[in-house]
């Protein structure tokens, strides 16, 4: 006789258990909510709203539950599993809003929802200074921008929003990002291509070798060029497969980015940042009087005396004077640590203008796809 009655009984017996044990984390959930009330200064109030979301902590739950885990689960089921419940979990502390560079189906929507699950809700913005204006605003608790890919380098119009912004950078998250060709026409009839400066730059190889003579046209978005593409004959887009399904596309060839292992990393950004953990990196602006010989040169020492690592250095024009650049350095560290403190002391004496732009859990992943 089959056991599958029983099988069965099993499992509505568990689920009745999860439910019991959801319902008895989330109210936990609301106790710690309630407690970090009462812990802030009336002075604090904004910054306890951005509190609700909190990196550092998300990172260690899912480092425990990796070592936790005994299978027949995998990591990565478990890890979207828990993301669901911590996004409920952000949702009963809060309404939680992010703001993301639009329409629906871009890969910073994409990035923002791998990170904050289902209970958060998602404003799609026109362009990426919109995120930015956002958050400053209070109109969403975060946003999320694009800040560099691994194939195709920074994201300009992000560092210069950077210059001017009184946001602070709160997370870090990684997307890996598969671009395609998404069009209602055959590829030998495609005579423009539209994508984001990053996609279509991702893509270049492919497009040079099997769509040369197609015009290739920068929008805001990749979501937009899907937009674009669904309402012109012989238009495409090179955007995530995603869009295939929202715009009414068809995808005309997956995968086509120039290299397996492309990423694009994200920064989310709020009112503040988080608390320090044991690994996290700050990301600090400067300009230096370039009149001075080995101004620079002595303004980066500083990170080596006080055995600060350096991950990224930028430089962008700072729109006030011609030739005149505001420096980016993300370096190890946590602003409340006191090597990073007295860094920041000693590069006042050789820069200008230092400005931190927040600390923030590194996320970068462990496992990194060297393929080309």
């Amino acid at each position: 006789m089959s056991d599958l009655p029983s099988l069965r009984q099993k499992i509505d017996s568990l689920d009745h258990t999860l439910v019991s044990i959801l319902n008895e984390r989330a109210r936990v959930s609301l106790d710690i909510g309630a407690a970090k009330k009462r812990d802030i200064k009336e002075e604090d109030v904004a910054d306890a709203d951005v509190q609700v979301y909190r990196p550092g902590r998300e990172k260690e739950i899912y480092k425990k539950l990796a070592r936790l885990n005994p299978g027949p689960l995998n990591d990565d089921s478990l890890h979207a599993i828990f993301r669901e419940i911590m996004s409920a979990s952000i949702a009963l502390q809060k309404d939680v809003s992010i703001a993301y560079l639009g329409p629906p189906g871009t890969f910073s929507h994409q990035a923002a929802y791998e990170r904050l699950g289902d209970s958060v809700a998602y404003v799609p913005q026109k362009q990426i200074d919109d995120v930015f204006v956002a958050v400053e605003r209070g109109q969403t608790t975060y946003g999320i921008v694009p800040y560099e890919n691994s194939t195709f380098g920074s994201v300009v119009e992000t560092l210069d929003y950077f210059i001017h912004t009184g946001v602070r950078v709160r997370a870090e998250t990684y997307l890996t990002v598969h671009q395609c060709l998404l069009s209602n026409s055959k590829l030998d009839k495609i005579t423009k291509v539209y994508s984001h400066p990053q996609g279509l730059g991702q893509t270049q190889k492919w497009l040079s070798v099997h769509i040369p003579n197609a015009k290739r046209i920068s929008v805001k978005s990749t979501a937009e060029a899907a937009e674009k593409a669904a309402l012109e004959t012989g238009a495409a887009a090179v955007c995530s497969e995603i869009c295939a399904e929202l715009y009414g596309l068809e995808v005309v060839e997956a995968n086509i980015e120039d290299l397996a292992a492309n990423t694009t990393r994200f920064l989310i950004i709020g009112a503040a940042s988080d608390s320090p953990t044991s690994d996290d990196h700050t990301l600090i602006t400067f300009t230096v009087d370039h009149r001075q010989p080995g101004a620079l040169c002595d303004g980066l020492k500083v990170f080596k005396d006080f055995g600060l690592n350096l991950f990224k250095i930028d430089s962008r024009p700072s729109g006030q004077r011609p030739w005149h650049y505001v420096f980016f350095v993300e370096c190890s560290g946590h602003l409340e640590n006191e090597d990073v403190k007295q860094a920041l002391k000693e590069l006042d004496k050789f820069c200008l203008d230092v400005i931190v732009l927040g600390s923030f859990p590194n996320q970068r992943p462990e496992k990194e796809d060297h393929r080309n």
